[in-house]
């Protein structure tokens, strides 16, 4: 869960298509299997991985370039789903990257207030808190962090064929250069199913 050593600022994560733990006397994990979902423009492309979900923002900050082996890849056009041996894309074309897993340790956490805010990538709407540091504007503070921020409680929206599907991600790291918008919402808008993704084309 490193950037390749061949490859400086290449994130290359191995995926699995299928939550399989391996069943060995000897096998020990210092770290869980979680499910593992990144988007652009275009593509779903996910699986699972072994890494720590609570370091996943620095790593994609920190990185130029995601390089994914063993993935499934769903198309929006057309809803349909395919294996890939790998798949690489660009820090700056991702919408967005969810990675299930445990929240992250309590006492590294600062103080901060929780703002709901929403943004709109293209066919994608994602909704969620952004978590400000106390007495900080929230929308200023989204322009002076690196791009890759995190939501938490959050929720992506978006159209694969005509269909429109909804999904609950928990925290979800997404791209602010990737945004057409992102602005700050009530509470109500945020959960009670107000805002919905317009189609871009």
């Amino acid at each position: 869960m490193t950037p390749s050593p061949s490859s400086p600022g290449r994130l290359h994560l191995v995926l699995q298509p299928t939550f399989e733990e391996v069943y060995e006397p000897d096998f020990l994990s210092e770290t869980p299997l979680i499910r593992f979902v990144a988007y652009d423009r275009e593509h779903r492309v996910f699986g699972w991985v072994r890494l720590e979900a609570d370091r996943l923002t620095d790593l994609l900050n920190s990185c130029d370039e995601l390089h994914l082996e063993d993935v499934e890849i769903g198309g929006h056009e057309d809803g349909t789903t395919h294996a890939a041996e790998e798949f690489v894309i660009s820090r700056r074309e991702l919408v967005a990257v969810h990675a299930s897993g445990p929240a992250g340790d309590e006492t590294q956490r600062q103080q901060t207030r929780i703002y709901p805010v929403a943004l709109q990538s293209g066919d994608y709407l994602i909704g969620g808190h952004l978590h400000v540091a106390s007495g900080a504007d929230p929308m200023a503070s989204v322009q002076e962090r690196p791009a890759m921020i995190p939501l938490t409680d959050a929720w992506i929206e978006y159209w694969a064929g005509d269909e429109r599907r909804h999904r609950s991600t928990g925290t979800i790291i997404v791209n602010r250069d990737q945004a057409d918008w992102i602005r700050q919402v009530t509470e109500r808008e945020l959960l009670a199913g107000y805002l919905r993704p317009l189609r871009s084309r």
